[in-house]
């Protein structure tokens, strides 16, 4: 979707209807589609926990004075806390790679001390199980203290591997027409840049925490905002 003008006008310069096209469109480039700090509203308006299983609890909490939205994977293994956003106040996508969805949140994870996938956050297939193999989506994942930049198709999946990290951070998921970048705090400078494995289907935000042999794990979020660029 391009801009086209029958005039170019440097700013502060006087501009006339007559001087655009008919089909003049903006490219919303900049807007942001969606935007939460989680406190604003109940959770249950705009996320589903439907896909919490065992102890997993999710809900707004308070950790050192400050509220988050919190996802408590509880102490069994294999325990989920997740939620995902719905579309229309049900579940279902709110995105897809056409759009080239820009994703960034600014999260707090435990860093898990055992063995296995622990947190995983960001662009998935609503459907899709948290913590399965080869999920479709680009996402981080941390595993015991290690973090992951993952891209998958439902079959096969690429992951990057970040290194150790302090478990908070801003991170942001970028798709262009040819690959998905990520971006770990200096939102210039893209840590990962996939071209390979990358999802097709249909995508919506999703914030997950699973329990290990280590106890509970934690996922605390202080926001997340989606930009779509829907240059197609």
């Amino acid at each position: 979707m391009a801009i086209r003008h029958k005039a170019y006008k440097e700013t502060l310069d006087r501009g006339y209807a007559s001087e655009w096209n008919d089909d003049h469109h903006l490219d919303p480039t900049d807007e942001i589609d969606y935007f939460t700090t989680f406190i604003e509203q109940a959770l249950s308006s705009s996320w589903d926990s439907a896909q919490c299983s065992g102890g997993g609890a999710v809900g707004v909490a308070l950790d050192s004075n400050h509220a988050f939205f919190t996802a408590n994977s509880g102490a069994g293994v294999g325990d989920k806390a997740t939620v995902r956003k719905m579309l229309a106040d049900a579940v279902g996508n709110i995105t897809d790679p056409d759009d080239l969805p820009v994703l960034t949140m600014a999260n707090r994870v435990t860093i898990s001390v055992g063995a296995g996938t622990t947190h995983e956050f960001g662009l998935f297939v609503s459907a899709t199980t948290p913590f399965t193999a080869n999920q479709e989506g680009a996402y981080f994942r941390e595993a015991a203290g290690v973090l992951y930049a993952v891209t998958g198709t439902g079959a096969a999946e690429t992951a990057t591997n970040l290194g150790s990290f302090s478990g908070y951070g801003v991170f942001r998921i970028e798709f262009t027409s040819t690959d998905v970048r990520f971006y770990v705090d200096d939102l210039t400078s893209p840590v990962a840049t996939h071209t390979t494995n990358l999802p097709t289907g249909n995508l919506t935000i999703k914030l997950s925490a699973i329990g290990t042999a280590a106890g509970s794990q934690i996922l605390r979020s202080d926001f997340v905002g989606l930009t779509r660029l829907r240059k197609h």
